[in-house]
């Protein structure tokens, strides 16, 4: 029987039913915020893009740039667009992959793809040829890869007559999900259609007025939980043009993102205000790579990126405007523009000037001695300048190199006078240390922006210690100690500060929050554990050798436990922890003696290196009478472990002859202020009171 009060209870239950059903039903509010990404490729050529400023003399303005700069809610950037010459088809495999490698790896140019309709989607012709050569270069080329991972693949917007950009929009085996073309004044309606069946749509906007409004209306549409990510691929260079605008606008193109995570930042300030963008592939803000905006997508959509993915996901930082961005693209063009080889010069030349003018003063005889001092003691002064001078930013090219030489030759001479011989290294040599620790501390600015920084422009390292500059800092730091320990006999004391010198200079060399030069610790334990070998007490033991021996795999042991341990997030502990098996691990050993090989066969190399083994052969041959000056173990010991520095920096970097090249510069300082030493007789170079 139905009583009151059962069926109180009866109703109750059909009403909890009820609530529950519609918490269930998605509402329309509900399901339009499902997340969805438009990834917009902008494609004018960056000669029509640019604004050149009558008034100004300095960079034109990026009209892109500026046009996202003001828009609310847009983190805008650079974009490292490729890590080779730029061509727009390999930038875009890169971004389908996720990952990249140098061009001179790849065999061959990139074949010729084009999209041909399938339906309502398209299959891109060529592409089986595009994969097979990425699989050559390493296996963690993998074209589609972005399009493969989205559930339902990707949908593509562009206009009739060109469809380049379809290549970001395939997945694994070439096939484009949707694919759409038609006038430029539809692209926003198309893309908005697409988005209701795709969550990735890719976009291909044209230059001029119809592109921007295109690329307006994109951002000023887009939806609550939509990420637009915009960014500039230019169309492919000619080799030689009349008229072509500068590489740096090809390898450091435009970016921006909008979207939840740029809209949170946007009550900070108002549209114009300095919010940018910066990602862990290169540490540093306004500045992103390509292949950045595969996790990026898929991070937004909350899907798992792959392993074999190499890219970092793009955040929103403040900070840079897009003035200073530009500013940044010429100077980070302009130091690799033979500024480091031309401040060497002009402090050899002005220290030869220097010695010249001693000469006529107080004689050849008189001047020979003290000249030399100086010229060395420049040298070591040299790299501390190149950083320093960096904060200046010279434009011109001569102006830093003036500015690098004068100073450098002039703290030298002031060096020499105030430590006598051989104290002098002691100061270059702690002020040079101390300069690059505190700029590596505090995010490397300093050493990006100078002639010994690592080469943004090229698109293979955006922060840490550079191959020009890795074996320059343990040699200094060598000198030094040789300086302060002087004609001191051998004990363990010395030994042990050798050992502890190495740690730390390790450290700073190779922790990813610092150097994060993995083969720089090799190149820095190489150098003293062979100068603790020379200083050992009781001489070179078979235990020494075996210990000594082991170093270099300690050293990569203990960099790794320190870099996970701590989140370092150097290459090598990004590298091992995506690592999918022992073949991964063999490319980024085989992978290096490609590139060295190719750093050999270059340009002017071959000649350089070889000039370099015979300077190291004529000082062996001459070695009685180049260092007859010196007295106890911490000299020889310097200069030894200078010498194993570039011989382990030649055999463990990608840019082995550059790493010798150097660090026989360095030595060569080291001769001629050993050279330099007061008492030596002025025709036999021996010290006075004892033979030649």
């Amino acid at each position: 029987m139905l009583t009151p009060r059962r069926a109180a209870v009866a109703l109750a239950f059909v009403l909890l039913a009820g609530l529950l059903l519609v918490g269930t039903v998605p509402t329309p509010a509900a399901a339009a915020s499902r997340p969805t990404v438009v990834v917009a490729f902008w494609t004018e050529d960056p000669s029509a893009n640019l604004v050149f400023d009558p008034a100004a003399s300095g960079e034109p303005h990026d009209r892109l740039l500026r046009t996202l700069d003001a828009q609310r809610g847009v983190a805008g950037g650079l974009m490292s667009s490729v890590e080779s010459t730029y061509t727009r088809q390999q930038a875009l495999l890169d971004i389908s992959q996720g990952s990249r490698q140098s061009g001179s790896l790849y065999s061959g140019n990139t074949p010729a793809l084009h999209a041909v309709r399938d339906g309502a989607g398209a299959t891109i012709d060529g592409w089986d040829t595009a994969r097979l050569r990425a699989r050559d270069v390493s296996v963690t080329l993998r074209p589609g890869t972005l399009a493969g991972a989205v559930p339902g693949g990707a949908g593509y917007v562009g206009v009739t007559g060109s469809d380049e950009v379809a290549i970001a929009a395939a997945d694994e085996h070439g096939r484009v999900a949707a694919f759409s073309t038609g006038p430029a004044a539809t692209i926003d309606a198309r893309v908005a259609g697409m988005l209701d069946a795709r969550r990735l749509v890719v976009v291909e906007l044209p230059g001029g007025d119809a592109g921007r409004a295109a690329l307006l209306g994109l951002l000023a549409g887009r939806g609550p939980d939509e990420l637009v990510v915009v960014a500039h691929l230019p169309p492919t260079p000619p080799e030689q043009g009349f008229g072509r605008a500068p590489t740096r606008f090809y390898r450091l193109p435009a970016f921006a993102v909008a979207g939840a995570e740029s809209k949170a930042s946007a009550k900070h300030g108002a549209a114009g205000d300095d919010r940018t963008v910066r990602s862990g592939s290169t540490r540093r803000p306004g500045l992103v790579s390509a292949i950045d905006i595969l996790p990026t997508v898929l991070d937004h959509l909350h899907v798992t990126v792959p392993d074999a993915v190499r890219g970092e996901t793009v955040r929103v930082a403040s900070g840079v405007s897009a003035h200073r961005l530009e500013a940044l693209r010429l100077r980070w063009n302009d130091v690799r523009a033979g500024r480091q080889s031309s401040s060497l010069t002009g402090v050899l030349g002005i220290s030869v000037l220097v010695m010249l003018l001693l000469g006529t003063v107080r004689g050849m005889r008189a001047a020979l001695r003290p000249g030399l001092r100086i010229s060395a003691l420049a040298v070591m002064w040299w790299p501390t300048m190149v950083l320093l001078v960096a904060a200046l930013e010279p434009s011109e090219k001569g102006a830093e190199t003036a500015l690098i030489a004068t100073a450098s030759v002039a703290l030298s001479a002031l060096t020499d006078v105030r430590l006598r011989w051989p104290r002098g290294p002691v100061v270059p040599a702690a002020v040079g240390l101390v300069a690059y620790t505190l700029d590596l501390a505090t995010g490397g600015n300093l050493l990006t922006r100078s002639a010994l920084g690592p080469s943004l422009i090229s698109g293979s390292r955006f922060y840490g210690i550079s191959n020009e500059l890795e074996p320059l800092l343990p040699i200094l730091v060598l000198l030094g100690l040789a300086a302060l320990v002087g004609w001191r006999d051998r004990s363990r004391r010395l030994c042990l500060v050798y050992v502890v010198s190495g740690i730390a200079l390790g450290l700073v060399v190779g922790w990813g929050r610092l150097g994060a030069d993995v083969g720089g610790v090799l190149t820095v334990g190489g150098g003293f554990t062979v100068a603790t070998l020379v200083m050992l007490p009781m001489g070179i033991t078979r235990r020494a050798l075996v210990v000594a021996a082991l170093v270099p795999f300690l050293a990569i042991a203990a960099l790794i436990a320190i870099d996970l341990g701590l989140s370092g997030g150097s290459h090598l502990s990004r590298n091992l922890t995506r690592s999918q098996g022992f073949t991964d691990l063999w490319e980024l050993v085989s992978r290096r003696y490609q590139l060295a090989f190719g750093v050999l066969v270059q340009g002017r190399t071959i000649p350089t290196f070889v000039g370099a083994a015979l300077g190291i052969a004529f000082a062996l041959r001459n070695r009685a009478r180049l260092y007859a000056p010196l007295r106890g173990r911490a000299w020889p010991a310097a200069l030894l472990g200078g010498l194993a520095c570039g011989v382990v920096g030649a055999v463990s970097n990608d840019s082995g002859p550059v790493l010798l090249t150097n660090a026989v510069i360095a030595l060569a300082a080291v001769t001629a202020y050993v050279q330099g030493c007061p008492d030596l007789e002025p025709d036999t170079g021996a010290p006075v009171g004892h033979p030649a």
